[in-house]
């Protein structure tokens, strides 16, 4: 009897490995392991769940968007306040350039109008208007000089190198206070013309009055 019961258990067991040995009976068994996670896969969300997801991916869409755009402001305001910065640095750095040079330049003129008067007083007392005429045209083919004018102390035009003014009257081409100047004086800006004012003095009283107008002289970079 315990031949025959030692034979029925091999036998199962023989039967046991051939059932394993089975591909149908492999995959019932992987099956039942591994049900739950086929479950998941025919597992449906609930339809706020798909909102709220497609809320939130919109959310950080949005925020990434309004961060990007706020970069952008933020990095083109600062390029318009350094170019604001970088302006202002040069038209500082072009006035005080331009400062320095019209300081030298008055200087100078005072120099030379100086020897001018003298020139022009000795001619004026000996009644010589046409060496004073030539004074003047040699000036005229300076540098940026536009034009030579000499105006009696009564406002008369008595030279120009302006051939077009010499019907003029030299108060009607100048005011006042350019004409009563009583020392030599540099004019910036008089009728967007620089103006060199030499007034020509006697023992007494100023007996003319040259004025000699200049182009501004531009300055590199203005």
């Amino acid at each position: 009897m315990t031949d025959q019961y030692k034979q029925n258990e091999g036998d199962q067991n023989e039967k046991s490995k051939i059932e394993w040995a089975k591909p149908a009976s492999l995959f019932n068994i992987l099956s039942e392991k591994f049900a739950p996670i086929a479950k998941i896969q025919h597992i449906q969300l609930p339809a706020w769940s798909l909102l709220v997801f497609l809320g939130i991916l919109l959310l950080v869409f949005a925020w990434k968007q309004i961060s990007v755009n706020q970069a952008e402001s933020r990095l083109e305001k600062e390029r318009a306040e350094m170019t604001q910065s970088l302006e202002t640095e040069r038209s500082i750095l072009i006035r005080k350039a331009r400062e320095y040079a019209d300081s030298q330049y008055n200087k100078e003129e005072t120099r030379f109008g100086q020897v001018l008067s003298w020139a022009v007083r000795g001619e004026l007392i000996r009644n010589n208007l046409d060496q004073v005429s030539q004074y003047l045209n040699e000036l005229v083919k300076l540098k940026d000089t536009e034009r030579v004018v000499l105006i009696s102390d009564e406002g008369k035009l008595l030279v120009s190198t302006d051939k077009k003014l010499e019907e003029a009257e030299g108060k009607d081409l100048y005011p006042a206070d350019v004409l009563q100047q009583r020392k030599i004086t540099v004019m910036s800006d008089v009728n967007g013309k620089k103006l060199l004012i030499v007034p020509v003095m006697g023992l007494n009283a100023r007996l003319a009055t040259v004025v000699i107008s200049y182009k501004h002289a531009p300055l590199s970079g203005s």
